[in-house]
């Protein structure tokens, strides 16, 4: 005797009792620019687009990466801090679309760079470096998820006095509902004028970054490069290269860039 009438059958196989096609046993998604290495799958925005999911098995996870853009600053000014850096390992996912949102860069001169928004999580974007002057309130750098350079206020009120040095901005990262990784940009710098004892010039502070802004953070274990580091006015785009300000010879700051990772195989 048949466990199922025909009808009852027939009613199963409606409802994929039977010839069920296969669940997916990996998550399987698009958009950004895709690559592959070993059995990750890696989807890389560096501007705004979609995450669409349409497989999310239970247990498969993303492990997520987003930079803010960095600030701006310019010739001997204090450089702009580089964006604020997110890591999260171990994300869940839903099938759906998930909107991203990539960090520009003030096109003013001393302007902060935009935030990187995705799947909830905010990377800030850099603070804009001070600029060296004898006005006191411009050579504070601006505040961001790398504070930019500060700057140095030139010969006091009455330009006869000393050069003061004045902080950098502060960091905004580390605190910020999506945690991450920024630091404070760098303070001015007092340099003795050669032949002329008790004379300084100013020089500005670098930008945000690992080390009061030498280096950025590394974006392991989604990428080997540094993200995030601000440069310090006239010296090599070597420490450019984790997406901090701009530096003396003129190299911009770079926009964000969200990196989203997971196993395909």
């Amino acid at each position: 005797m048949p466990l199922l009438s025909t009808t009852g059958a027939a009613g199963a196989r409606a409802f994929g009792l039977f010839g069920q096609q296969s669940v997916a046993a990996f998550i399987v998604a698009s958009g950004g620019a895709v690559t592959d290495s070993g059995n990750y799958r890696y989807h890389t925005f560096t501007s705004p687009g979609t995450f669409e999911v349409t497989a999310a098995p239970v247990g498969k996870l993303l492990d997520i990466l987003l930079v803010g853009g960095g600030g701006r600053g310019r010739a001997d000014y204090g450089t702009g801090g580089g964006g604020g850096v997110v890591i999260k390992e171990g994300q869940t996912i839903s099938v759906g679309d998930y909107s991203i949102v990539i960090g520009g860069v003030d096109t003013n001169a001393f302007g902060d760079g935009g935030n990187t928004t995705g799947f909830g999580f905010v990377a800030l974007g850099g603070g804009g470096g001070a600029v060296n002057s004898f006005n006191p309130d411009v050579p504070y750098g601006r505040p961001g998820g790398n504070g930019g350079g500060g700057g140095v206020r030139l010969g006091g009120a009455s330009g006869v006095d000393a050069p003061i040095p004045y902080p950098g901005g502060a960091g905004l990262q580390p605190t910020s509902a999506s945690g991450g990784f920024g630091n404070a940009g760098g303070s001015g710098v007092l340099t003795p004028v050669p032949g002329s004892p008790g004379e300084f010039s100013g020089s500005a502070g670098p930008g945000g970054g690992a080390g009061g802004g030498v280096l950025g953070k590394s974006g392991a274990p989604l990428s080997s490069l540094l993200y995030g580091g601000g440069v310090h006015t006239g010296t090599s785009s070597t420490y450019n290269s984790g997406y901090g300000g701009e530096n003396y010879g003129g190299l911009p700051p770079a926009h964000g860039i969200v990196i989203v990772r997971y196993l395909y195989q």
